[in-house]
């Protein structure tokens, strides 16, 4: 007889108590709550419950945050949220998710965020999650945040980068596996929701102990040997000689648990290679080393520059440099004496790394890190560069993201 499996959720008492550790959080005024476990612990039908509960009241967003760069984690959640956008600045897509939060605030309940694989996001999609939680109206966040990952690094949460996920954590919760009772039941009830007629028959109690111990007591491996036995079309009961064959077929995810400070790097640790650097030079002679550290950065004259350039044949406002999607993006602000780029005059342009910007009697090497792309165009996309040219634009850039300032004076 075949048999299809089914979708059935069935709870295990960790899964009961996580629920209701979930639930207290988005409960919580600062609702930011992490939840760990191994893969096999169920934590994806428990997300899936939760989320199912909480959008009969609110907008919610599950996204998987492995490797995703900022731009593309921030439109995943706002595709989540019912928004087909496509826009490139990690400032304009913040903006939206907090207009969107505050829409929603305000008409039902405060959206939720529940971001799955979290210790596996880049350093930089991190930095912006920081940003998200940031974000309030009226003293209230706008989104309320679960943080989902195989593990809890306390390094990475207690990186000085992560104070603001770091004050508002109400509490982690950590996924226990089953007991060998628990699984036995857990067992039963899955063979029964696959259709075996009397799952009982199907497991001699001799072996109980036996299945409890190389499904470590785990859902997801408890589900592999519902799979297997139900394949085995009613050849029952399953015997002890049959469990060495699960094994080698590969039917179990071992969970190794790493004690939480080892080899764990700060976040602080990964985070600085990333940067792309400035290297300014006059007449031959290096007079700064800048890293950029701002998704916007203005150079010229002014003493509104980040970057501030004390020559007469440079701009009060000469030039930007926009980082977007592990691109490095330069602009000339309509300078009076250009901008060049490897001695040829650039308006808007993709910078690779090793290009010489010249900006009056300076040059400016660029050099970006291994994670920058390097495309080869010339020109920047119209998308890349519309909306980064005002000088309005670079002052508040420079505000709302504490910039540092350098200034460099031509050697006399």
């Amino acid at each position: 007889m075949e048999r299809h499996r089914q979708s059935a959720f069935i709870q295990y008492p960790s899964q009961q108590e996580a629920f209701s550790f979930l639930e207290s959080t988005l409960a919580d005024p600062k609702g930011l709550g992490l939840l760990h476990g191994p893969d096999v612990a169920g934590k994806s039908e428990l997300i899936e419950q939760i989320a199912q509960k909480v959008r009969e009241r609110a907008a919610v967003a599950v996204v998987d945050g492995s490797q995703q760069r900022p731009a593309a984690f921030l439109n995943s959640v706002l595709t989540q949220f019912g928004y087909e956008l496509e826009l490139g600045s990690v400032d304009e897509l913040l903006n939206m998710i907090k207009v969107f939060g505050v829409q929603q605030a305000k008409s039902q309940e405060t959206p939720v965020l529940i971001l799955e694989h979290f210790n596996h996001m880049l350093p930089s999609t991190l930095s912006v999650l920081c940003k998200l939680a940031q974000l309030t109206f009226e003293q209230h966040f706008v989104l309320r945040i679960i943080l989902v990952g195989d593990r809890y690094f306390r390094r990475v949460i207690d990186s000085p980068r992560m104070l603001p996920i770091a004050i508002r954590l109400t509490g982690n919760f950590e996924m226990k596996p089953l007991t060998k009772r628990e699984s036995m039941i857990y067992l039963v009830s899955r063979l029964k929701a696959n259709g075996v007629d009397n799952p009982a028959s199907a497991i001699p109690v001799e072996i109980s102990e036996s299945l409890h111990t190389v499904s470590e007591g785990w859902p997801g491996n408890l589900d592999r040997i519902a799979d297997s036995i139900v394949a085995k079309n009613d050849v029952f009961p399953i015997k002890v000689e049959d469990l060495g064959g699960m094994h080698s077929e590969g039917l179990f995810s071992n969970y190794d648990k790493v004690a939480e400070e080892q080899n764990v790097p700060l976040l602080d640790d990964v985070v600085e290679p990333e940067l792309p650097r400035l290297i300014i030079s006059h007449n031959g002679q290096v007079v700064h080393d800048v890293r950029l550290t701002a998704t916007r950065t203005l150079i010229g004259r002014s003493e509104l520059s980040d970057v501030i350039l004390e020559n007469q044949y440079v701009s009060k406002q000469h030039a930007i440099l926009v980082q977007s999607e592990g691109t490095l993006i330069l602009a000339d602000l309509k300078s009076r004496n250009g901008t060049y780029v490897n001695s040829r005059p650039a308006r808007n342009q993709v910078l690779r790394n090793n290009d010489i910007v010249s900006l009056g009697d300076f040059r400016i090497k660029v050099v970006l890190p291994p994670s920058f792309a390097t495309r080869s165009t010339s020109a920047a996309d119209s998308t890349d560069t519309t909306k980064m040219m005002t000088i309005e634009d670079a002052r508040r850039a420079r505000k709302d993201e504490h910039l540092r300032e350098v200034r460099v004076k031509a050697p006399q």
